[in-house]
């Protein structure tokens, strides 16, 4: 029995070490998009894209520049200039097929 457990355990860390990796490549991806979507006039904006992986279930990417919302969804005086949205949306086949691939290979 105790080498069940332990067998269990190695495996449930080897999915869950997967799936995080299947997370990274899915930002890169969905980062790399962002950028070349998105629009420049300084630079600033582009350059500051970037991407976290929080947890083997969560990765989010972004920026910390003030103005990317009002750049993203637009304000009353801009229309808006969507770049993490789209990249995210355009990208999400290869990121299921990226994160499914990662876990069957863990699996296997």
């Amino acid at each position: 029995m105790k080498n069940y457990e332990w067998y269990g355990d190695k495996y449930i860390k080897s999915v869950s070490d997967a799936k995080r990796m299947g997370l990274t490549g899915a930002a890169m991806v969905v980062q790399g998009s962002a950028v070349l979507l998105s629009p420049v006039d300084t630079g600033n904006l582009r350059s500051s894209i970037n991407f976290k992986v929080e947890s083997e279930d969560e990765a989010r990417v972004g920026t910390n520049v003030d103005y990317a919302p009002h750049v993203e969804f637009g304000t009353k005086k801009m229309s808006a200039q969507p770049y993490l949205r789209p990249a995210l949306d355009n990208n999400k086949s290869q990121i299921e097929k990226m994160i499914a691939d990662a876990i069957s290979k863990a699996v296997k």
